[in-house]
C-alpha cells in the first residue's frame, strides 16, 4: 500500500524544507493543507500520517480533525506526530496541551528537533500505519468469509451448530432456530443449557452427557444420527435426528464439535399416521370377516326359529317369545349387513348415490343414538351420483357421525343433510353433504386446528388422526371438507361439510 506523509506547516519553508528532507531518505511526503486532507465522512481514500506543526492547530482544525479521530474504525489510530515549540513548560505550553485534547495521544517532537530523529520518528509512524491498513483487509478478508459461511450454513436443509471442545455453543444457522423455535444463545453448552430439553423414544429425558456432541468429542470420532423427542422454544414437542462429529485440527487435536439437527416430525408422524390407519384398515377387515362367519350360522338360526313358530302346537308365551327373537334376529343380520357393506373396498372408484353411501353408516349408529337419546333428522335430496372409493369415504362418514355424537354427551339432535351443489372453489358440479350436531362446539381457536395431525380435545381417548385422515382422503378425491362451529352459553353446534365432485377422477 502507497501510503503518503502530509506535512502542514505554514509558517516560511518549514513544510517544503521537511518534505525535501523525507522524500530524499524514501519517505514519500507531501506538503498539504488542511482543506486538502481527506477527512469528510465516507472518504475512501487512504490517509496517512499527518505532521503538523503546532502554529497550525487553530481551535478549529482541532475540532474537525478531532471528529475525524472519533469516527475512525476500530481498526484505525491515525498516527499524528506535532512539532511543538522547546520543552520549557509556560503557560501557554499547558493551553496548548488542554487544546490538543481531542486529538488523544499524538506523538510530540520538540523544536529544533535532528534529522535523524524526525525521520526515524516519521518511518515508524508510517510503518505502523501501513500495518493498520494490512488489518483492515485481514479482517475485512475474514468479515467476508465468516459472511460466506453463514450464508452457506442458513442455507442448509438442516439445522447447524458449532461448539468449542468444552461444549460451548458459538454459532448455528438460520434452519437451526426453524427447527428448535428458538434463538440459540451464545456461551451456552449442551449440558447447562435451559433450552436444550430431549427425551429417548422411551420418554426418558436426555441428560446433557448423553447429548451426541459431548460424547462425539469424547469418543473423538463422528456418531450416527439419532432420534429424540425435542422441546421447541414454543412448548411443542417434534421429532429430530442429531449426527456430531469432534472438530480435529492439523495435530490431531480436537477443538471443537459439529452437530447437525434435521426436523424429523413430520415423517414420524406420518409413519405413525400410516400405521394407525392400517390398524383402523385392518380392524374393517377383521369386522367383515367376523360378519361375514357370523352371516352362516345367523341365517341356519333364522330358519330355525322359522320353522319353530310353524309348530302349530306352540303356546301363546312361546309364540311371543320366538316373535320377539325372530325380530332381534332380524336386527342382528341388519347389523352384519351393514358392517359388510360399510368395509366393502374396492380397488377402483365407482359411481354411488349419498343414500347409498349413508344408509349402512347410519344403520351402525342405529344402537348408539337410541342409547344417547340422539334423534336423527336425515334430509337425503341429493340425485346426482359420485364416482369414489366408497369404503374411503363411508370412513370419513363415519368419523364425522361418530364426533357428532362424541359431542351430544346429554342427547341431542343429528342433522345429516344432502344437496346436489357446485364446488365453491371451482364451479364443478357435485353433492354436499353436511353434518351437524347441537352438542358444546368448539372455541375458533380449536376449530382452526381440528384438520392437523394428532391434534385432539379427547385427551387419552382420542388419537388426532380422525379427521387429518379424513381430510386428505377428500383432498384425494378432488373434494373440500370445511367445518363451522359455535360454543357459547346461548347457542352451541358444529357442522361438517363434505363437497364431492360428481367425478374425481
Amino acid at each position: 500500500m502507497s501510503l503518503v506523509v502530509r506535512v502542514i506547516a505554514p509558517t516560511g519553508r518549514d513544510a517544503e524544507l521537511i518534505t525535501g528532507l523525507l522524500n530524499r531518505n524514501n519517505v514519500p511526503a507531501q506538503i498539504a493543507t488542511f482543506t486538502s486532507l481527506p477527512l469528510n465522512d465516507g472518504s475512501e481514500e487512504p490517509v496517512g500520517p499527518l505532521l503538523i506543526a503546532e502554529e497550525a492547530l487553530t481551535p478549529k482544525i482541532i475540532e474537525k480533525l478531532g471528529r475525524f479521530l472519533h469516527s475512525q474504525p476500530s481498526w484505525s489510530d491515525l498516527p499524528i506526530l506535532i512539532l511543538t515549540g522547546s520543552g520549557r513548560e509556560t503557560m501557554q505550553s499547558h493551553r496548548s496541551q488542554d487544546e490538543r485534547q481531542p486529538l488523544g495521544s499524538p506523538v510530540l517532537l520538540e523544536r529544533p528537533i535532528r534529522s535523524a530523529s524526525l525521520i526515524s520518528s516519521v518511518q515508524a509512524a508510517l510503518r505502523a500505519r501501513i500495518k493498520q491498513y494490512e488489518v483492515r483487509d485481514v479482517v475485512a478478508e475474514l468479515r467476508h468469509e465468516r459472511e460466506t459461511l453463514q450464508a452457506m450454513l442458513d442455507n442448509l436443509p438442516v439445522g447447524v451448530v458449532l461448539a468449542t471442545a468444552s461444549g460451548e455453543i458459538v454459532r448455528g444457522n438460520r434452519r437451526l432456530d426453524q427447527i428448535l423455535r428458538h434463538p440459540l444463545r451464545q456461551t451456552k453448552d449442551f449440558e447447562s443449557h435451559g433450552e436444550w430439553i430431549a427425551f429417548h423414544g422411551d420418554g426418558r429425558r436426555v441428560q446433557g452427557p448423553e447429548f451426541p456432541l459431548p460424547r462425539a468429542i469424547s469418543a473423538g470420532h463422528a456418531l450416527p444420527a439419532e432420534e429424540y423427542l425435542y422441546q421447541r422454544g414454543d412448548g411443542t414437542n417434534a421429532w429430530v435426528s442429531l449426527a456430531a462429529a469432534p472438530i480435529v485440527n492439523a495435530h490431531g487435536e480436537v477443538t471443537g464439535g459439529v452437530v447437525s439437527i434435521t426436523d424429523i416430525d413430520q415423517q414420524k408422524r406420518s409413519e405413525a399416521a400410516l400405521i394407525q390407519n392400517e390398524k383402523l384398515a385392518a380392524v374393517g377387515r377383521l369386522a367383515a370377516s367376523i360378519s361375514h362367519e357370523i352371516n352362516n350360522p345367523l341365517e341356519a338360526v333364522i330358519n330355525l326359529v322359522y320353522l319353530a313358530r310353524m309348530d302349530d302346537s306352540l303356546s301363546a308365551e312361546t309364540s311371543r317369545v320366538l316373535n320377539l327373537a325372530d325380530q332381534e334376529l332380524a336386527r342382528v343380520a341388519q347389523i352384519v349387513s351393514h358392517t359388510l357393506r360399510f368395509h366393502r373396498q374396492s380397488t377402483n372408484p365407482r359411481a354411488i348415490t349419498t343414500g347409498e353411501l349413508l344408509e349402512p353408516t347410519l344403520g351402525l349408529y342405529a344402537g348408539r343414538l337410541h342409547n344417547s337419546d340422539i334423534s336423527l333428522e336425515l334430509d337425503d335430496r341429493s340425485t346426482t351420483a359420485v364416482t369414489c372409493f366408497e369404503g374411503e369415504i363411508r370412513q370419513v362418514l363415519n368419523n364425522l357421525i361418530g364426533n357428532a355424537i362424541d359431542a351430544m354427551k346429554q342427547g341431542g339432535k343429528l342433522r345429516v343433510r344432502t344437496r346436489d351443489s357446485f364446488s365453491r372453489r371451482t364451479g364443478v358440479p357435485g353433492v354436499r353433504i353436511s353434518i351437524a350436531d347441537n352438542g358444546h362446539g368448539m372455541p375458533p381457536a380449536t376449530a382452526k386446528k381440528v384438520f392437523e395431525a394428532f391434534y385432539t380435545t379427547k385427551g387419552i381417548n382420542g388419537t388426532g388422526l380422525g379427521l387429518w385422515i379424513s381430510k386428505g382422503i377428500i383432498d384425494k378425491h378432488a373434494g373440500e371438507l370445511a367445518v363451522r362451529s359455535l360454543n357459547t352459553p346461548n347457542a352451541s353446534g358444529t357442522t361438517f361439510m363434505i363437497f364431492l365432485p360428481r367425478d374425481s377422477s
